[in-house]
């Protein structure tokens, strides 16, 4: 039986695991978590008056810089990060919403087994700050983004992605201090919350986790791939 987690040496390997679920014609999830710590950014940064010197000075702090292709913001990655992406072809009248929903769902669902309600909008002074926010007690546990790629006859191709803190010492200084480089707003670190900081020495392992989800995941992608007719069948 295959592992749900995948796990890679660096944040490069997760991302190009993800543009391949985006390249595939079905719809599909992975999980994956990287080995060595990073900043992801958007690939819009670099246009930014400073970046190169930035990425630098991140990178001898002991985060190097890399960019991916979807918006959003910086955000960190590491060993304590679990990463869903889910791709999915969806036709005409498929909102932005209904994309976050398909990412959010499944985490609620898991969360909600472990006795936890996320609640769901922006969250001041965290990284990468969005209205699809995944907290707990007003902390970001969750960030999501998306990519889309129109496709023939009106249909779409989404990327959407979240990301879980799951247990790591979050590296808001780390985010923080690229953001002063780019003379963006401040990062501060008791925004955001891990299940590590819930669950302490009870929290399982991250395949443990990342098992759940995968199988939350399947059962949503179950779900756009069902015909509309399919529960009135007999």
């Amino acid at each position: 039986m295959n592992e749900a987690l995948t796990h890679v040496t660096d944040v490069r390997q997760g991302l190009a695991l993800e543009a391949a679920l985006f390249d595939r014609p079905d719809n599909c999830r992975g999980l994956w978590q990287s080995a060595t710590p990073a900043l992801v950014c958007p690939a819009a940064y670099q246009r930014q008056a400073g970046f190169g010197r930035a990425a630098e000075r991140s990178a001898a702090r002991g985060w190097p810089v890399s960019c991916r292709p979807s918006g959003g913001g910086a955000v960190p990655q590491g060993i304590g990060v679990v990463n869903l992406a889910m791709a999915v072809t969806v036709r005409r009248g498929f909102l932005i919403e209904d994309g976050y929903r398909l990412i959010t769902d499944p985490i609620r669902a898991v969360l909600r087994d472990l006795g936890l309600a996320a609640t769901t909008g922006a969250t001041p002074c965290s990284f990468c700050d969005g209205s699809w926010n995944l907290s707990i007690d007003g902390r970001k546990l969750v960030g999501t983004a998306q990519r889309w790629r129109p496709l023939p006859r009106g249909q779409m191709r989404i990327l959407t992605h979240a990301l879980v803190l799951y247990d790591l010492a979050i590296p808001a200084r780390a985010v923080d201090a690229f953001h002063r480089d780019l003379g963006l707003g401040p990062i501060r670190a008791e925004a955001h919350i891990t299940l590590g900081d819930i669950f302490g020495d009870r929290l399982s392992g991250a395949d443990d986790f990342a098992a759940a989800l995968q199988t939350a995941a399947d059962d949503a992608l179950a779900r756009i791939d069902r015909p509309p007719n399919a529960a009135r069948a007999s």
